[in-house]
């Protein structure tokens, strides 16, 4: 008998619960994303003749599982190695160079291109919002904003952060995974594009007592078309402070706060656009791999159970996927 399961968000979490589910011949595994492509914060954008990574920068390869599952996109180049010169700044004080004992990875040509390829070996619906689900018969039914029901559906697994499931999700479901208790922060990421390469000798650069967190020569990362482009990232404590404030307020301060510490002048951008994560860190993870309840059959799964990092989010989708391969017939 086959087993229909349906994974909510197409973020490498997602993905990975995809691909580990799909080994097991009797499950039929059906992915939706609500947005257009696959990929969550790890997303890159074209825009104007630059290019952008304006979610997670880059990641690390700490586990064996992690460099496992890796393993055919590193041998086709769609992972690649990133040796930036990454320096510490600070207003009115000279760059401290950062030490860096491992190696830092990033997809190429940008860190969507590793879920674009996770993707292609499943079943995914783009464009497909999940609105709520309802149990019948013993069998789940998604209603969606574009297509009306799907289903039925043996098991759902939520895959995205747990601010935007719980509309949907069964409320006693909501209330046994703890979701108050878990505390996700978000983030500004200011794109710029330039005719000429920045005037500085750093790739990357953490700042520290600024609304600025984070600095990237975006286009100094392997395989990046288009002109020479900066990513600037707020810091997380500014951001849970200001995540309602309008757009262009928070574009001039940012831009104004990247002159006074790199003398960079945004005026002379030709490309530049302002994109909110509204979940994007990890202040106060879950505390477990995964959430599984057997009796009602659904879980969730994601960085947010373990950590605010790429291999977190692979990470607890592989042991949820361990767990369902278990219990499943």
């Amino acid at each position: 008998m086959t087993t229909r399961i349906a994974i909510i968000g197409a973020g490498l979490a997602g993905l990975t619960l995809a691909h580990r589910l799909q080994s097991k011949g009797q499950l039929k595994v059906a992915l939706f994303e609500k947005a257009d492509i696959v990929g969550g914060r790890l997303s890159s954008v074209r825009s104007g003749g630059f290019a952008f990574d304006h979610g997670a920068q880059y990641f690390t390869i700490r586990g064996d599982d992690f460099r496992e599952f890796l393993e055919p996109a590193l041998q086709q180049g769609i992972v690649v190695p990133w040796d930036p010169h990454i320096v510490t700044l600070e207003k009115g004080q000279a760059a401290i160079p950062e030490p860096r004992d491992e190696t830092i990875y990033v997809a190429a040509p940008g860190m969507g291109a590793l879920c674009a390829h996770l993707g292609e070996g499943v079943s995914v619906a783009t464009g497909t919002e999940i609105v709520s689900c309802m149990r019948k018969n013993n069998a789940w039914n998604l209603l969606t904003t574009t297509v009306g029901s799907l289903g039925p559906f043996d098991w759902v697994v939520s895959a995205t952060p747990p601010q935007q499931c719980r509309s949907w999700l069964p409320g006693s479901f909501v209330e046994s995974i703890a979701f108050d208790h878990v505390r996700l922060r978000g983030c500004f990421s200011l794109m710029l594009g330039f005719e000429e390469a920045a005037p500085v000798n750093w790739q990357g650069a953490f700042v520290r007592n600024s609304p600025i967190g984070w600095i990237a020569v975006n286009s100094h990362k392997h395989g990046r078309e288009g002109g020479p482009t900066l990513l600037v990232q707020c810091d997380g404590v500014w951001a849970d402070e200001h995540m309602e404030d309008e757009p262009k307020p928070v574009e001039a301060m940012l831009c104004g706060e990247l002159q006074s510490l790199t003398g960079i002048d945004s005026r002379y951008a030709k490309h530049r656009a302002l994109y909110r994560w509204q979940y994007a860190g990890i202040v106060k993870p879950f505390g477990e791999d995964y959430f599984l309840d057997t009796q009602s059959q659904l879980a969730a799964c994601g960085d947010w159970c373990i950590k605010g990092r790429v291999e977190a989010a692979f990470k607890s989708a592989d042991a949820l996927a361990a767990r369902l391969l278990a219990v499943l017939p």
